[in-house]
């Protein structure tokens, strides 16, 4: 199994694929396995790197490292381990807001950037309503309810059990604390945290913002106020869909994001 050793902890990842480097970047209630309705259609045209973040997955570590700083490490350890001068980063909620750290701290290191269903931690109101809502429903909810739209829930139980199953190879659901995780995850928006909404215009890479409909945390009216911080950036909303539209309704995301990417690739 590929690892690589930062800040004294092992970074699961994986690489298929041939041609121009793709990072994806799973949300907090997934790891790298999550993706496996992308990778298929991906690795045709692209270098398809997936990470377990660390404190998911196989990227074990304690709770105390749960920081952006050490995310954004971690994934510029991956993408030097495999000599990757420049990725187009994939981020789904919580790797989205590692992508937007990347984007803005590490521009020479992205060539695009894809945004999916994240809040990027920016201090925008809907978003903090939205998150405060979350914190008086969360334990009653599993991960399913909480990430996937009800429709989906409904049409699709065996895909949404497997989305559970994915989720439960995590620390979070059978190492750490429950009440500190849920600190944890919390604390991702807390105002240590938050990043203005004009710091958005920062980014210079190409962009795309993909949002479902249905999404609990992260509104759409949120990704909107986001695509027009972003010069040139465009925004997909994906109807019905909810937290994971990715997962909810692979096709069309995969068609919207591999068109993206195939029109700003380098050469």
């Amino acid at each position: 199994m590929p690892f690589v050793v930062s800040h004294g902890r092992k970074i699961y990842y994986e690489r298929q694929g041939q041609g121009p480097a793709l990072l994806f970047c799973h949300g907090a209630g997934s790891n790298a396995a999550t993706w496996w309705q992308q990778l298929p259609r991906f690795a045709r045209a692209f270098s398809c790197i997936t990470m377990d973040l660390r404190c998911f997955g196989r990227s074990l570590a304690p709770l105390e490292e749960f920081e952006f700083s050490l995310f954004v490490d971690d994934a510029l350890a991956v993408l030097d381990a495999e000599g990757v001068g420049r990725a187009a980063v994939i981020g789904q909620s919580l790797g989205g807001m590692v992508g937007v750290r990347l984007a803005l701290q590490h521009a020479d290191r992205l060539w695009a950037f894809v945004a999916c269903d994240t809040s990027l931690t920016v201090d925008h109101p809907a978003l903090l309503e939205a998150m405060a809502r979350r914190v008086t429903r969360v334990q009653a909810l599993t991960v399913e309810q909480r990430s996937l739209g009800r429709w989906f829930i409904e049409q699709h139980p065996e895909r949404a059990a497997l989305y559970a199953q994915i989720n439960h190879f995590n620390p979070s659901a059978h190492a750490f604390d429950s009440e500190a995780w849920g600190a944890a995850v919390t604390g991702l928006m807390a105002p240590r945290n938050l990043l203005p909404l004009e710091a958005l215009a920062g980014i210079a890479c190409p962009t795309l913002f993909v949002v479902g409909s249905e999404d609990p945390l992260v509104p759409v009216e949120a990704m909107q106020a986001f695509a027009q911080q972003v010069q040139g950036s465009t925004l997909h909303v994906v109807e019905g869909a909810g937290h994971s539209a990715y997962f909810e309704k692979p096709e069309e995301f995969n068609e919207n994001v591999l068109a993206f990417l195939k029109r700003h690739c380098p050469a």
